[in-house]
């Protein structure tokens, strides 16, 4: 098998297949550690979102949002693809 390049950072997160079910994501370490700082961004700037540019296996470039949440409401919707809510 091909190794990932280590100049991208490449990460994959794939949902949960049912109720307790886990969440996976895989990636390599700097997929990881975008991921990581876009939760700490989100954390250290609660008005604005966390974000992570990553690529997926197949070299797609895509965006992890991270939001800081505070109440149910703004937890439980499913956010729409197009918003960053």
């Amino acid at each position: 098998m091909s190794e990932l390049p280590e100049d991208y950072p490449m990460l994959h997160i794939y949902p949960s297949k049912g109720a307790r079910q886990p969440v996976i994501i895989k990636g390599n370490a700097e997929g990881l550690c975008a991921l990581v700082n876009a939760l700490i961004s989100a954390i250290a700037h609660p008005n604005s979102s966390g974000v992570a540019e990553v690529f997926n296996g197949d070299a797609e470039v895509y965006e992890v949002v991270v939001n800081l949440v505070t109440t149910h409401e703004k937890l439980s919707p499913v956010p729409d693809q197009n918003s960053q809510q």
